[in-house]
C-alpha cells in the first residue's frame, strides 16, 4: 500500500515537473525601420489557430516585451504599432525564443467594398446619424427614413413622419433621440420652416415639438453643455434670403429663447462645441458663441481668410481632436492657379489658426472622419487644381481616399472608392471599425438616380486579431464623465 502511495506521488511529481518544463517564454524588442527609436506601447499578440489560446502584451519604455509561461505549441505572433506596417510570424514553440521586430512605415491601403443599393437615393438634403444601437439612420427628408445595419450589411425601411421636413439640421440628444430643426415643409427647395420634431430609435416614434422662433432652411445647430440646442442662420420665409438670427431651444420644455445675432447671415455652417463650452462656427467668418453671455464673439479668421465670398455652402468640414485642436479640412480657391492649402488648425487657447501641410490635389468639401488612432480620413471632394491629373467626373468630383496625421502632418494615399461622390455624401464610422459611405453619386445638390452604399476597411482592420471593448459601466456618456470597460480579444 505504501509502495502504491509512493508511486502515485512520484507520478504526480513527474507530471508536474514535466508540465512546468513545458512552459516557455518569448522575448524581444520592437524598434522602427530604419532604426531611429524604440517603440513603446507596441501591441504584440500570441494566439493559436482557433484563438482558444490568446495572449496580448505591450512593449515597455525600452521597447522590450515578454510572454511568460507559454505551453509548447504552434502559434501566430503578431506585432502592430500606429502608422507602422503590421507584421505576423508563424512559430513552433518548443523552447525559450527571442524575436525582435523592426517595423517599417505602413503601406496598407485599406479596402472599399460595395455593400448594397440604398432604398432611397441620397443627395442634396440627405442626412445620416449613428444611433446608440449601432445602426445608421438615413433620410432624404423625414418622410422616407431607413437604417443601415452594419451587422447584417442590410437596410431596413422605417415608418416616416407624415409631415415633410427636408433640409433640416439634425442634432442627436443625450437620450439618443434625433432632433430635427427647421428645414423646408415641401418636397423640394422652399421657404424655411419653424418645425421641430424628434425621432426615437427605440420606439420608432416621431414626436412633434413646439416650434422654434425663426423660420430656418438649412440652419446650423449644435448641442450645448446643458443639453439645450443652439440654432442659428438658415433661409427665411423669403428663402434664399438668409438670416443672422440665433436662438437656444430646450428640447425638454420646447421653449426657445432669442440670443445674439451672427456677424452676417449664413446657413449650414460647420459648427461644434469646444471643450471650454463655447461654440465655434466657421463659415463666413469664424465666430464663437458663449452660452454664459449668450453673445457671439469675434474669432480669429482663417489664414486663408474671406472664404466662400459667393455665399455658397462652406468649403470645409471640422474635426475636433481629443486635445482640443480643431482641424478644418477643405479649401475652395477663387484664384486661378492658386489652389491653396486644405488644412487649417484652430487653437482655442490662443485663438489662432495655423496652416497644416497640403496633399495634392487640393480639394473642396471632402468627407472627413476622425479614426480611432486619431488620424483623419479625407474622402473625395471637388478638385481645385486643374493641372493635377487625378480623374474627376463631369462635376469635378473625385473618388480618392487619403489618411492625414494631424500630429506629424503626414499624408498617405489609400484605396479609392468605387464611386466618385459629391459633398452631400455621408461617411460614418461604425462599431466594427469600418467607414460606411452613402449618397452623393450625382450632380451636387441633386438626388442621383440611385445610391450605392459601400464600406471601407481602414488599414487598422488588417492587423490580425482585434480587441473588443465590452462591459461598459454606463450607457449614457457625458463629456468629462469617467467610464470603465473591459477589453477582450475580438
Amino acid at each position: 500500500m505504501n509502495y502504491l502511495k509512493h508511486l502515485f506521488l512520484w507520478l504526480i511529481l513527474v507530471t508536474t515537473t514535466h508540465a512546468a518544463k513545458s512552459q516557455f517564454s518569448i522575448t524581444g524588442a520592437v524598434t522602427d525601420q530604419p532604426f531611429t527609436q524604440v517603440l513603446q506601447g507596441a501591441r504584440l499578440t500570441l494566439f493559436n489557430s482557433d484563438t482558444s489560446f490568446f495572449r496580448e502584451v505591450r512593449s515597455d519604455i525600452a521597447g522590450n516585451y515578454i510572454f511568460s509561461n507559454i505551453p509548447a505549441n504552434a502559434y501566430t505572433l503578431g506585432i502592430s504599432f500606429l502608422n507602422k506596417e503590421y507584421e505576423q510570424l508563424s512559430i513552433n514553440l518548443s523552447s525559450n525564443a527571442v524575436y525582435d521586430f523592426a517595423l517599417s512605415p505602413e503601406t496598407q491601403q485599406g479596402e472599399w467594398n460595395v455593400i448594397i443599393q440604398s432604398p432611397e437615393p441620397l443627395g442634396g438634403t440627405d442626412l445620416g446619424i449613428l444611433q446608440p444601437d449601432g445602426k445608421i439612420f438615413y433620410c432624404h427628408d423625414t418622410k422616407d427614413p431607413f437604417v443601415f445595419d452594419p451587422q447584417t450589411n442590410d437596410t431596413i425601411l422605417l415608418q416616416g413622419d407624415v409631415n415633410i421636413q427636408g433640409c433640416a439640421a439634425p442634432v442627436q440628444l443625450s437620450d439618443g433621440k434625433v432632433l430635427f430643426a427647421g428645414g423646408a415643409a415641401v418636397d423640394v427647395y422652399g421657404p424655411g420652416t419653424k418645425k421641430m420634431k424628434t425621432y426615437d430609435y427605440l420606439t420608432g416614434n416621431w414626436q412633434v415639438k413646439p416650434d422654434m422662433i425663426g423660420n430656418r432652411w438649412y440652419p446650423s445647430a449644435t448641442k450645448l453643455v446643458d443639453g439645450k440646442v443652439l440654432i442659428t442662420g438658415g433661409g427665411t420665409l423669403l428663402n434664399p434670403q438668409r438670416t443672422n438670427s440665433s436662438e437656444v431651444y430646450d428640447p425638454v420644455t420646447g421653449i426657445s429663447q432669442v440670443v445674439d445675432t451672427t456677424a452676417i447671415p449664413q446657413e449650414q455652417s460647420p459648427i461644434l462645441m469646444l471643450y471650454n463650452g463655447k461654440v465655434l462656427m466657421t463659415f463666413r467668418p469664424p465666430q464663437l458663441y458663449d452660452p454664459a453671455t449668450q453673445l457671439w464673439e469675434a474669432c480669429a479668421d482663417f489664414q486663408q481668410g474671406n472664404r466662400m465670398p459667393n455665399g455658397d455652402h462652406a468649403d470645409h468640414e471640422l474635426v475636433h481632436l481629443p486635445e482640443g485642436i480643431v482641424v478644418a479640412v477643405g479649401y475652395k480657391s477663387f484664384t486661378n492657379g492658386v489652389p491653396g492649402t486644405m488644412i487649417e488648425k484652430y487653437n482655442e487657447q490662443t485663438d489662432t489658426w495655423s496652416l497644416g501641410t497640403n496633399f495634392q490635389p487640393t480639394r473642396s468639401r471632402p468627407e472627413v472622419v476622425l479614426l480611432p488612432g486619431k488620424n483623419i480620413l479625407v474622402i473625395a471632394g471637388e478638385k481645385q487644381d486643374n493641372n493635377n491629373p487625378t480623374p474627376v467626373n463631369q462635376w469635378g468630383m473625385m473618388d480618392i481616399t487619403d489618411i492625414y496625421n494631424p500630429y506629424t502632418e503626414q499624408w498617405r494615399r489609400l484605396a479609392p472608392m468605387n464611386y466618385k461622390r459629391e459633398y452631400h455624401a455621408l461617411a460614418v464610422l461604425v462599431s466594427d471599425g469600418r467607414i460606411i459611405m452613402a449618397g452623393g453619386e450625382g450632380q451636387p445638390g441633386n438626388e442621383p438616380p440611385l445610391s450605392i452604399i459601400e464600406g471601407f476597411k481602414p488599414p487598422y482592420l488588417f492587423r490580425g486579431v482585434r480587441p473588443e471593448i465590452v462591459n461598459f459601466s454606463q450607457n449614457v456618456f457625458q463629456r468629462g464623465s469617467q467610464i470603465v470597460f473591459d477589453v477582450v480579444r475580438g
